[in-house]
């Protein structure tokens, strides 16, 4: 079972579901750590640092459950086809004999559930599972009131 991390709101869904997959089955979770491409300045240590912040996030979550996992981190080339990042990612989890791949609706660089299902599609790989977006709920100090030209306003009593 592989879980697709983008650094992004959507990782905590993703998750989720690749747990509720996984619990179950008692596979381990391989935990891809999406990276956009970096400049050549940028250090191993640097790599290994935001991959850990990218992990970090739901590293909880998977302890919590008791599962065993790997951690692994994937840098976006900069040139080539949004299909081709898509199926690097998909040579990614073969190499670590994933057969489920779960992957949030939209992504960084192309790396979305339906572009990676399509690759799936085109080179047999594994089975893309879409994670439920998330429900971005605005917070109690930020209400928008109509006719109040998106401005935020302080919260009302009203209902």
């Amino acid at each position: 079972m592989t879980a697709l991390l983008t650094d992004s709101v959507q990782d905590v869904a993703v998750i989720d579901t690749a747990l509720r997959l996984a619990v179950p089955l008692r596979a381990p979770l391989l935990l891809v750590a999406v990276l956009p491409h970096a400049r050549p300045s940028v250090t191993a240590e640097a790599d290994a640092c935001a991959a850990r912040a990218v992990v970090g996030r739901v590293l909880p979550r998977v302890r919590r459950a008791g599962l065993d996992h790997t951690p692994v981190v994937h840098r976006v080339t900069p040139r080539g086809t949004r299909l081709r990042a898509a199926g690097a990612v998909l040579d990614v989890a073969a190499r670590h004999l994933s057969s489920v791949l779960v992957a949030a609706a939209r992504g960084p660089a192309g790396l979305d559930a339906h572009l990676l299902a399509e690759a799936s599609a085109l080179r047999c790989g594994p089975f893309v599972h879409t994670a439920a977006p998330t429900a971005r709920t605005p917070s109690a100090t930020q209400q928008y009131r109509p006719g109040a030209k998106d401005r935020p306003t302080a919260p009302t009593g009203e209902a």
